[in-house]
């Protein structure tokens, strides 16, 4: 039989080709990861591995406070006088003085943060001052919605997924997002927004577990994925309560 020399560029491909065989299966084993079938001992089944990503554990302690927030509407507020404030960047306007009182009340230092006006608009107080907004605000800028949680930055990042499952029925399934901060939201303290109007306020204190015959209560959390930018900037505390 006739012996056919190979050509020197196939046999250089033909050595790249086994040498990066070699890497990858190195790279594998020292992984631990498996992208081939493999055939389960016990039945003789061909199984597909792939790498799959463990989920993170949440954090759990226990020691933990509850409170809760939520927006006020004018409209609810049938006694007080008018009282009128300046707002940035819009001049005075007068509203019902309880109204709000509970958004900031300056003699207190602290309130819900923010209300919707007879108007439609919302008013909020942060920084010394009075704002407008076509919504009720948390510290990003964002608007605001129900079962999101002020939290101390310090404890839990912002974004995580948050649960505190020994609150009372269904609440104890709840999963809240840490998206806002409060200006006394600090250590082992979380406030949970439940939303507008009179049933939000209701709600708010099934939420509270600070109480002597209540005390305090177990967290737990999960971080986001994604981390905030460092060139980011600090959140600000639009959320005035506790």
């Amino acid at each position: 039989m006739q012996y056919i020399k190979p050509h020197q560029t196939t046999l250089v491909k033909m050595m790249k080709a086994f040498m990066l065989s070699i890497l990858a299966g190195s790279f594998l084993v020292l992984t631990g990861l498996s992208f081939g079938p493999r055939v389960d001992g016990d039945n003789g089944l061909t199984v597909l591995n792939t790498a799959i990503a463990k989920p993170v554990p949440p954090d759990c302690s226990d020691g933990w406070r509850i409170t809760g927030y939520y927006t006020p509407v004018e409209t609810d507020f049938k006694t007080g006088d008018l009282r009128e404030v300046e707002i940035v960047d819009m001049g005075n306007e007068s509203f019902n003085s309880e109204f709000l009182r509970t958004v900031f009340d300056d003699d207190k230092g602290f309130g819900e943060g923010w209300g919707k006006t007879r108007f439609g608009w919302y008013i909020g107080y942060y920084r010394g001052r009075w704002h407008k907004a076509d919504a009720p605000l948390d510290a990003h800028d964002k608007p605001l919605e129900p079962d999101t949680v002020a939290v101390d930055p310090a404890i839990i990042p912002n974004g995580s997924t948050v649960s505190i499952p020994d609150l009372p029925g269904d609440l104890g399934k709840l999963k809240f997002t840490s998206n806002d901060v409060g200006i006394s939201v600090h250590g082992k303290h979380i406030d949970v927004y439940t939303g507008e109007g009179r049933d939000a306020r209701r709600r708010m204190y099934r939420f509270t577990y600070e109480e002597d015959d209540k005390g305090l209560t177990r967290v737990c959390y999960v971080p986001a994925k994604t981390i905030t930018s460092k060139t980011s900037k600090e959140p600000d505390s639009k959320q005035q309560k506790f």
